[in-house]
């Protein structure tokens, strides 16, 4: 059957009359080339566009003449949900963060129309009603989106160039001593004798994923996706939850070695392609304990600073520590959050020091 096609209010941008399915016309050494985009939506459809004018090097003709702010907005989203390997979780932060860059007007117009001041009101108002961190990821989205505009050729600069981010303080975080470390897992293994089991003795799957996270530094995410083929004998290969192919390998120390096989002692029945741990997260467990002992509240995160915080006392340089945690600026990040606790660890050992 014929195809149909009908213009759009976008050069190169054909829709068929039948489907809605957009297509891309262009025209490419004497020769007309249509490609259908196999999309009914039209951000989508945009998005597509601009992948299929960059691979075909056609800079000769503008894509769009104009678009609006809206417009632009889902079209950067569209762009984002094309990208390969990208995880959900992902996903969803592209678009609060899209979301709220689209107030950046009160009613929508053309994007080219937005000026600079128009851009440092708007960030007087968010810098206002957000946190910091927040604030500086939707400023960073709206430069994002202008940077595509100007990619597009759609408008010739970024307006909010000139504003600043926020400066945001270091998060506090509660890292438990091994003391204090040692009675929560004595605690979170109680509960259950506690919630009125009669036995003579219990597994405690939170226990052995609480002292896993504290050994290994890994995220609780990462924890979660890992397999018992993921497992070696010296060595764990890590899953990287923000890149589906990349991974990162740690070394099991004596300590993990021995949850691990305690574990694998109490999963007889797990296979190669089965989670190690059956459970989403020790969350309750470990808050509850705290609770009980009247400790400071401990996050799951923490189990990773407790982990980091360990290595450097034990005398580990922290471009190894950064490794194990899979950071991947040579130890830049690690070194503003533990810089610090290494210090103190060097003062200390050099007080030992004696000629």
């Amino acid at each position: 059957m014929r195809i149909q096609l009908e213009s759009t209010d976008y050069a190169h941008l054909y829709r068929e009359k039948t489907s809605g399915i957009y297509y891309a016309r262009i025209d490419l050494n004497r020769k007309t080339v249509r490609k259908s985009l196999r999309t009914a939506v039209l951000t989508e459809a945009i998005a597509k566009l601009a992948t299929f004018l960059e691979q075909s090097g056609n800079e000769t003709t503008a894509m769009i003449e104009s678009m609006s702010w809206f417009m632009s907005v889902d079209t950067y989203i569209a762009r984002q949900e094309l990208r390969p390997n990208l995880k959900p979780r992902a996903l969803d932060s592209i678009r609060f963060f899209a979301n709220h860059a689209r107030r950046l007007v009160e009613h929508d117009k053309p994007a080219e129309s937005i000026t600079p001041q128009m851009c440092r009101n708007w960030w007087k108002n968010v810098s206002q009603s957000c946190s910091p961190r927040t604030a500086n990821g939707i400023l960073s989205t709206v430069r994002n989106i202008f940077g595509m505009l100007v990619e597009m050729k759609i408008v010739n600069s970024d307006p909010s160039a000139k504003l600043d981010h926020l400066k945001v303080q270091q998060t506090s975080f509660n890292i438990p001593s091994k003391e204090d470390f040692r009675a929560i897992l004595e605690e979170i293994k109680r509960a259950q004798f506690l919630s009125g089991y009669k036995g003579e003795y219990v597994y405690s799957q939170s226990t052995d994923m609480v002292v896993f996270l504290a050994y290994s530094g890994l995220r609780i995410e990462e924890a979660r996706r890992l397999l018992w083929k993921d497992i070696g004998a010296e060595s764990i290969s890590v899953p990287d939850i923000k890149h589906a192919t990349s991974r990162r390998t740690l070394y099991i120390n004596p300590s993990l070695l021995e949850v691990i096989e305690s574990i694998r002692s109490h999963t007889p029945d797990a296979t190669q392609d089965s989670h190690v741990f059956p459970i989403d997260r020790p969350r309750k467990a470990l808050t509850n304990a705290c609770k009980r002992l009247g400790l400071p509240h401990v996050r799951v995160h923490d189990l990773r600073h407790f982990f980091a915080t360990s290595c450097i006392e034990a005398g580990i340089d922290i471009p190894t520590v950064a490794k194990w945690l899979g950071h991947k600026d040579g130890g830049a990040l690690a070194m503003r959050v533990y810089g610090h606790l290494r210090d103190a660890h060097s003062k200390e050992q050099a007080s030992k020091l004696r000629f």
